[in-house]
């Protein structure tokens, strides 16, 4: 005989819920008191019931849609690639500790390149079929890739068993590097005609996170990522391609915060977002297809007091990983220095070791699907990047925003809002303007930021306190 537990309790209403809280609260103001505002006007409150998920029936097409149904037996059905990121200028000492990363954890790679490196000292004793590969091109992406399909062909590798993506935003890239249209779009046309019969191997990146780190806020990251993607995928389409032909090949880059359940939230909200855009231009990809990179904010890291960074990496390793990520980089918490250390890039590593082989977070697909609160914030966040959206495209689209600086204005607005909130206590950052180690001493490698007005640059949320209080010792 099934017993019910929970059949001799009443049922209660939203009503009954908030009614009892304000009587708890015996005279103060309930929404004074316990709702709060986030950045982007997004309203969160103290209760959330069956209720408010009632008019959401849209987003539950989407749970436990975050990676496709592993095809070994075996193996946990939520599954993230644990990526370790490596510079190639110097081959055969970067070599030696790509095998090492791979031995202790790593499988998947993010390189750094120009272009220039032998990808035969760089990736010796490398299998490409057992782990995914992401290039991150400093200079010419289409450069790098010959490079590496090069290399591919030497060794006679199948080429659609090869894993992994170019970390390249076709305009977004015009954000740290000026470039012309006309030369973005030619460089795409070329990307795409290198890597066609590369069936695993994604060649454009919606890249989010260069809005991230340079102080946007969650709407504002998936809105101009996906708005300048959209005009790439135009772009693309003028030149004689079909919009399958990009978007097949294209994954989400995001890098996510401290803010635990509005990160996660933001991540969820991303693959939706890409998904529904996905279909406008009446293509049919799987959500669960939809590929995130998900990388630890550099924005929340400081220079002083950077153990405490580690924290910072774990709580967003968690939010990135139950916010769907596909491929997972945490950044060494001594990133801001410029050099992180041997030591800090394995601790990196094995946050995400960690959390699948002792938090076993890879045993569930979507632990937080149903959640009453989390559903609703997505769909807040949802709402709010289609309205921006639109709205870019009625100012002409991203690249005329980007032309005009309306983009880098809006980003930077919001950076300087942030910055003034630590500065002046507004907002707590542990380390930095509460809780100071009196013994802590700045490193000797300083932070130089110099950006011009055309460009949005990585910089860290306490760089105005820190460069003070480094002044005024």
């Amino acid at each position: 005989m099934k017993i019910n537990l929970f059949e001799n309790f009443p049922v209660h209403s939203k009503e009954d819920w908030i009614n009892q809280v304000i009587l708890d609260l015996k005279g103060k103001d309930f929404e004074k008191t316990l709702t709060s505002f986030t950045e982007d006007g997004i309203k969160i409150n103290p209760v959330y019931t069956k209720e408010d998920n009632d008019n959401l029936e849209d987003l539950f097409f989407y749970r436990n849609r975050v990676n496709v149904e592993p095809q070994i037996p075996g193996l946990p059905p939520r599954i993230w690639a644990n990526v370790s990121s490596f510079d190639g200028a110097n081959e055969i000492l970067t070599n030696q500790e790509i095998l090492d990363s791979l031995l202790n954890g790593a499988d998947a790679l993010m390189l750094e390149l120009s272009g220039n490196e032998n990808f035969d000292v760089l990736l010796q004793g490398v299998l490409p079929q057992y782990v995914q590969i992401f290039l991150s091109p400093k200079e010419d992406p289409a450069k790098v890739f010959k490079q590496f399909i090069e290399w591919i062909s030497r060794n006679h590798w199948q080429k659609e068993s090869i894993k992994g993506g170019i970390l390249w935003d076709g305009f977004g890239s015009a954000l740290t590097n000026k470039t012309q249209k006309k030369t973005l779009v030619e460089t795409a046309k070329t990307l795409l005609q290198l890597g066609d019969d590369m069936e695993g191997f994604k060649i454009f990146c919606i890249d989010a996170a260069i809005y991230h780190n340079s102080g946007a806020s969650p709407v504002q990251e998936l809105a101009f990522g996906l708005a300048s993607w959209v005009d790439l995928i135009d772009a693309m389409v003028g030149e004689g391609f079909y919009p399958f032909e990009i978007i097949q090949k294209s994954m989400f880059k995001l890098a996510v915060g401290s803010d635990y359940f509005l990160e996660t939230a933001k991540l969820k909200a991303a693959r939706i977002l890409m998904h529904r855009l996905i279909q406008l231009y009446q293509v049919d990809i799987p959500a669960e297809d939809i590929f995130l990179f998900v990388e630890t904010s550099f924005w929340s890291k400081t220079m002083k007091d950077a153990d405490t960074n580690m924290l910072r990496n774990t709580t967003e390793a968690m939010a990135g990983i139950l916010g769907g990520a596909n491929a997972l980089y945490v950044l060494p918490h001594d990133v801001v220095s410029g050099n992180p250390g041997s030591s800090s890039k394995r601790m990196a590593r094995n946050v995400s070791n960690i959390l699948k082989e002792e938090s076993y977070l890879d045993k569930v697909v979507d632990p937080t699907a149903g959640s009453y609160f989390i559903e609703s914030i997505i769909y807040s966040i949802f709402q709010n990047v289609k309205e921006a959206i639109q709205q870019i495209e009625e100012k002409g689209g991203w690249w005329t925003c980007y032309d005009s600086g309306f983009v880098q204005n809006e980003v930077k607005a919001r950076r300087n809002d942030k910055m003034r909130k630590v500065l002046e206590k507004e907002k707590t950052k542990i380390g930095i303007n509460k809780y100071i180690n009196p013994k802590d001493v700045f490193s000797s490698v300083v932070f130089v930021f110099e950006e011009q007005e055309w460009a949005l640059l990585p910089c860290f949320e306490s760089m105005l306190v820190e460069k003070f209080q480094m002044t005024n010792p």
